[in-house]
């Protein structure tokens, strides 16, 4: 069986203060996003070290929601995510994601590596690695494309993501006015600050990247069906 594997890195977590806290935190937050999204997470997030943490998914259309999630609870601290797609060759545990090996995981280790060599001068803080190189390409150039964007963002504009998770919105269509409202803000101050962030075309990149994802799912599952044929 494939799955999808994600092994999450922080970002110069030796430079932190009160490294304990923000260890807390971000124990508290992966607990919470292992409760939400239950049924797609087959082995839950699990902090391996003090400063990293993975786990595996089935394949599923809303792993950039679940990334996207993570980072935005987690600021102002910053974490590397790598994304691997691939089979597990040891046993899977349903309660911690620790012990288990296999391409899927090694993958995503790939794409971990990928992201400290070519991190487009720190923008780049997400990856993916699969075994077809050219999609691994594509859906990688999509991505950076999309770190790029939100590198631009104020605080102000990050908190338009942040409340469109809140309400549990990662599309490019949504209600301006339900979100101006949230935020606080008048409609014309809200289209201000939305056409300015691009956070539109970043949510439309991440749904290709998404879809490209699944499409590589989709070919690696008809490649092990022909194999065992």
């Amino acid at each position: 069986m494939t799955y999808i594997a994600i092994i999450g890195d922080i970002i110069s977590s030796k430079k932190i203060e009160q490294r304990p806290e923000v260890q807390k935190k971000l124990q508290r937050i992966l607990e919470e996003i292992n409760t939400y999204y239950a049924s797609v997470i087959t082995s839950p997030f699990t902090i391996t070290t003090g400063d990293e943490f993975q786990a595996l998914l089935l394949p599923n259309s809303i792993v950039f929601k679940i990334i996207d999630t993570i980072s935005m609870q987690f600021q102002p601290y910053q974490i590397r995510f790598g994304i691997g797609l691939g089979s597990i060759l040891t046993d899977i545990n349903p309660q911690q994601s620790i012990g288990a090996d296999g391409p899927a995981y090694w993958q995503a280790r790939s794409a971990i590596n990928y992201i400290h060599d070519k991190n487009d001068y720190g923008i780049n803080h997400l990856a993916v690695s699969l075994d077809d190189s050219n999609m691994t390409e594509y859906i990688n150039a999509v991505l950076s494309a999309c770190e790029f964007i939100k590198s631009k963002w104020t605080t102000s504009q990050y908190e338009i993501l942040e409340g469109l998770l809140k309400e549990g919105i990662y599309e490019e269509k949504f209600s301006h006015k339900n979100m101006a409202q949230l935020l606080g803000l008048s409609p014309s101050s809200f289209n201000k600050r939305l056409k300015s962030s691009g956070l539109k075309i970043y949510l439309r990149n991440k749904k290709l990247a998404s879809d490209l994802l699944l499409k590589a799912f989709e070919k690696k599952k008809g490649e092990v069906k022909n194999d065992q044929s």
